[in-house]
């Protein structure tokens, strides 16, 4: 027991709810159930009379919600006592990567502005799935946020498990071809695989994920072949290669507005009904900082999560 778990415990009473919860926290569901089983084990005592619709507090889970709300609003006078006269020479940090995403310059400035530390540093790397996940397992990023496909989020469960990492989804939606805005193909809404596969495609480098589903994608269609395709280093690079060219990137709705903006215009891919998946992957045990905390809200609410 100790005091993360506790405001776990209040959030969960608090919103009735370990999937309301879960969402508020960043935490995976399973991971908030096991807290409150443990809990509950530990004390010997239920505190959460559960139904259908939701949870509600028993005679000892509101003995056990009133305790823990002192002691959680007691640490937090130990720890504003302690930074008190500080503020303006502590530096905040947050350390994120980045897989298959355009993140919205809005985000970083508005991150910027939130905070009243007299220094801000942020860590991004913006990479490939395969190497978000090992920036949050060797603690270079805090947390990614990626962008996975059905066979990629199916990868990434078992990868997880064995890490001790967990993801959470924010979002989901289908995939979407971006192309330079006089293309000729971008007067239709929605696009065939066999009528797009005729020019070249540009992507990143390679990695176990997208190997993966790749191979997936080939099974799934295996006369599509895709004659012409261009690796770019980094995402700037193959934007401007779309920009000046009939070439195309497969990607997904939310990098569509930070593309527009670049004079890129992009139609859905109407030829699977396999999904993307907006996640957030982090290290299972360890509770997000409040810099992490203050960038998630401001990317959910910059993306309209």
């Amino acid at each position: 027991m100790n005091i993360q778990h506790l405001k776990y415990i209040v959030e969960i009473a608090d919103c009735k709810s370990v999937t309301k919860a879960s969402r508020k926290l960043y935490v995976s569901q399973p991971y908030l159930s096991k807290v409150i089983s443990d809990f509950e084990a530990r004390l010997n005592k239920q505190i959460f009379i559960r139904y259908n619709n939701g949870l509600e507090l028993t005679a000892s889970g509101q003995k056990v919600y009133i305790l823990a709300q002192s002691i959680i609003d007691q640490v937090n006078q130990l720890d504003n006592l302690d930074n008190e006269g500080v503020s303006e020479t502590v530096e905040s940090k947050l350390s994120l990567s980045v897989g298959n995403l355009i993140i919205k310059g809005s985000v970083i400035s508005d991150y910027f502005s939130s905070c009243d530390f007299h220094r801000n540093h942020v860590d991004f790397c913006e990479t490939t799935i395969e190497d978000c996940i090992k920036n949050v397992e060797d603690n270079i990023s805090e947390f990614a946020i990626i962008v996975a496909d059905d066979f990629q989020k199916a990868l990434l469960t078992t990868i997880s498990d064995r890490k001790g990492l967990t993801y959470i989804q924010l979002d989901e939606g289908y995939l979407f071809y971006h192309l330079q805005k006089d293309h000729p193909l971008i007067i239709q809404d929605k696009t065939e695989l066999n009528k797009i596969i005729c020019y070249p495609y540009v992507r990143l480098k390679t990695d176990e994920f997208t190997t993966f589903s790749s191979k997936k994608f080939r099974e799934e269609y295996p006369d599509a072949e895709i004659n012409k395709c261009i690796v770019a280093s980094n995402i700037p690079s193959c934007l401007n290669i779309i920009k000046t060219s009939n070439a195309f990137m497969i990607g997904n709705k939310w990098q569509i507005s930070e593309l527009r903006k670049a004079g890129i215009s992009s139609i859905r891919f109407s030829s699977s009904n396999r999904k993307n998946h907006l996640l957030i992957i982090k290290k299972e045990m360890a509770p997000f900082s409040e810099e992490a905390k203050r960038f998630l809200h401001i990317f959910r609410n910059s993306y309209s999560l």
